[in-house]
């Protein structure tokens, strides 16, 4: 029985069984600022000599939005290519050679570029209780290629990376720094209430604490009851030429009632951990919002409200191995 035997490539061309050359990209660091310089390494590692005209960084950003919906039971989704750059690298006046080679490369980070986002839920506890589940996304990735005649030549493998937008650069950034809010309701002639809502900043960092200070003047007959204060995600997402709003509770405290003729104050820290960032892109907006209500004696409740931005990159890291660089040999024409 006869058996065929494999052709090899001729130098600079690949058949599907073949790979002549390997490119792998590794950034400098995880996550990047809008506006900041990208840096890193690309290894190239040639089984064969192979003729390429230039060495391209394609740098990506992707939003990805999803909901469904039970009562319909009809899922929306929506993907959108925020951006899209091709950086040239290097080109190539000579063959690749066999061997390891690395290339450094720079790329200025866009400065209109939203946060880094990821939210991936089934709910169960939301105010609408129509959405079964949400997914919303934006990621950013980049990717080495070598080309010949504008065609991707061997095998190619790309990094994620995060954008850390700073508040400046958030379009859902609170505008004025309002860390306060007073409201006073008079029950005539039964007498006041008066509720201040305090908060240390405006602007908040994956762990910082929110010290949040809460004063309550009860001139009425009656206990002043059932005071609550909610951190909410306020989520706007986009699809389909649809959108829906989801609240959803991050961190919820619970104050003593204030009896009658008295004054109360109370002085509670939240660390604020696990908190997506307030961002803005195409398809999706997430701001949040501390909402402090009390119910009055003879009257309905007071409500008071104080906006909050979140200042924060994703938790997840993407760890780094990057090759041993000592293996490799820096590219020299």
């Amino acid at each position: 029985m006869s058996k065929t035997r494999r052709q090899s490539s001729a130098p600079g061309t690949l058949n599907r069984n073949d790979v002549a050359v390997e490119v792998e990209v590794y950034t400098d660091k995880d996550y990047f600022l809008p506006g900041e310089k990208l840096t890193g390494k690309i290894y190239v590692v040639a089984k064969e000599s192979v003729r390429v005209d230039k060495l391209v960084a394609v740098i990506e950003g992707f939003n990805h939005v999803a909901w469904q919906e039970d009562k319909r039971s009809i899922e929306y989704a929506e993907d959108v290519k925020l951006f899209e750059e091709r950086v040239l690298v290097r080109s190539f006046s000579k063959p690749i050679p066999v061997g390891r080679f690395y290339f450094d490369f720079s790329y200025l980070v866009p400065e209109f570029l939203p946060s880094s986002f990821n939210v991936d839920t089934v709910a169960r506890n939301l105010k609408w209780e129509d959405i079964r589940m949400h997914v919303a996304t934006v990621n950013y990735s980049i990717r080495a290629v070598l080309e010949r005649l504008d065609e991707p030549v061997g095998r190619v493998s790309g990094q994620p990376f995060i954008i850390h937008a700073p508040p400046e650069k958030t379009e859902t950034v609170v505008k004025e720094d309002i860390t306060e809010q007073v409201k006073t309701f008079g029950c005539f002639p039964r007498g006041y209430i008066t509720v201040s809502l305090t908060i240390d900043k405006s602007s908040y960092k994956n762990n910082d604490v929110m010290s949040i200070r809460l004063e309550v003047t009860n001139m009425t007959p009656l206990p002043c009851k059932n005071i609550i204060a909610v951190l909410f995600r306020k989520l706007k997402v986009l699809a389909q030429r649809s959108q829906r709003n989801i609240r959803t509770k991050e961190y919820m405290i619970e104050f003593e009632d204030v009896p009658s003729g008295e004054r109360a104050t109370y002085v509670k820290d939240v660390q604020l951990q696990n908190v997506l960032p307030t961002t803005c892109s195409r398809n999706i907006k997430c701001n949040y919002v501390l909402a402090v209500r009390c119910e009055v004696p003879f009257s309905t409740n007071i409500d008071l409200t104080l906006p909050v931005t979140t200042i924060i990159a994703p938790s997840e890291e993407h760890e780094q191995s990057c090759p041993p660089l000592q293996l490799y040999k820096p590219w020299k024409d």
